[in-house]
């Protein structure tokens, strides 16, 4: 019998929510601060979806010039990397994870995040030593 385990990256393993929304907005403030996301704004109408996504609405929503997309794109990335590099240890997530590795369970872990972005998560949380599988 295979004993498998899959934890979502995203709100289960690791706060992502926050982490792309604040990304995103420090990318668009580098812009221009009227391309910026309120709270209300995110959680009403941009929250789960994919930067590119979001970006083709602020570009219908608030004027964002298309041409800047992939700026503000490869901006995100940045300060996604540099948000992550903040990231500490989760020892209480890390030792349920270590308790199922003990236990003869493989574990995987899914997201819809770029897989450098996911690894680095990984990394910097402590847990990527004990997955078996990212997809």
């Amino acid at each position: 019998m295979i004993k498998l385990i899959i934890f979502d990256l995203d709100g289960v393993l690791v706060d992502a929510r926050e982490l792309h929304y604040n990304a995103l907005n420090k990318a668009l403030d580098s812009i221009d601060e009227k391309y910026v996301i309120s709270r209300d704004e995110h959680l009403s109408t941009y929250d789960g979806l994919s930067t590119t996504k979001k970006l083709n609405m602020l570009t219908k929503n608030k004027s964002l010039p298309k041409e800047l997309h992939d700026t503000v794109w490869k901006l995100k990335q940045k300060m996604t990397m540099e948000i992550i590099d903040g990231f500490s240890v989760d020892d209480r997530i890390r030792g349920i994870i270590r308790s199922f590795k003990s236990d003869g369970y493989m574990v995987a872990c899914a997201t819809n995040s770029i897989r450098e972005t996911a690894k680095l998560q990984l990394i910097r949380k402590g847990f990527f030593e004990y997955i078996d599988f990212m997809y």
